[in-house]
């Protein structure tokens, strides 16, 4: 799959899932573009393995974010976007604030549609876009509601993007990884690694590599499709899984 001059925003890019998507599009010829919030060094560093810019914008700010989109809005057309960078915020039930449900949707949704809105109407037909969703948009949560609420109505937000958008000859898929191990692994999460049938966590290249196929010519009839990148964690019962590890 060659992305030679093919433009790509992904935002995001510094570490984990973005990351591995920077550094694989740009092995294959693409002139990707990132963002980041913190992760100054490493940003530095994809710049010197060859991503064309980094720019540093936090995406709860509206103000900053609109004003970064404007700027992007009359330079070169992109090929291709990966809308990935996301928020998690843990709260138990009886700390949720609003405010921390509006900033999370800010980032996980309102951003995806800002950039989206902006950048779609100078891109060329056969153009794609990616949105990184989670697989915890398919399945409830006890500590993060804001984020799972978030992924569910990005899955959605995709499928309706890809209707309105495909006319116009543009593709949009999501992809919704599971666990995946991104240099902070927690004992929880490596013991989620172990119930998926695989017996581990995804590494982030895996993922990328699904959102490098959404992106090139191979999936030139794949739009408003959700592919579910967990191993098969969601497709397992752990209490029918325990009782059949005891016979």
């Amino acid at each position: 799959m060659e992305f030679s001059d093919r433009r790509v925003l992904v935002t995001g890019a510094s570490r984990g899932i973005g990351r591995a998507v920077a550094l694989m599009l740009c092995n294959a010829g693409a002139r990707v573009v990132g963002t980041f919030r913190t992760g100054v060094e490493e940003a530095r560093e994809l710049a010197r393995c060859g991503v064309e810019e980094m720019v540093q914008v936090d995406f709860a700010d509206r103000d900053s974010t609109s004003a970064w989109i404007d700027a992007l809005a009359g330079s070169e057309p992109f090929h291709g976007i990966v809308n990935n960078a996301g928020a998690i915020e843990f709260e138990k039930w009886e700390d949720l604030s609003l405010e921390s449900w509006d900033r999370v949707f800010d980032i996980n949704l309102r951003t995806v549609l800002a950039v989206t809105k902006v950048l779609s109407g100078t891109m060329p037909p056969g153009g794609s876009i990616v949105n990184v969703t989670s697989k915890d948009g398919m399945i409830g949560t006890y500590a993060s509601l804001s984020y799972s609420a978030s992924k569910a109505a990005l899955i959605n937000l995709t499928k309706s993007l890809a209707n309105v958008l495909g006319p116009a000859g543009i593709r949009v898929n999501a992809v919704s990884p599971g666990w995946a191990d991104t240099g902070m692994s927690t004992e929880p999460s490596l013991e989620a690694g172990r119930m998926t049938p695989l017996g581990r966590n995804a590494r982030p290249e895996e993922v990328a590599e699904v959102i490098k196929f959404l992106l090139s010519d191979a999936s030139s009839f794949v739009s408003g499709a959700n592919y579910l990148v967990d191993g098969g964690y969601t497709g397992v019962d752990l209490i029918m899984k325990k009782e059949s590890e005891s016979l």
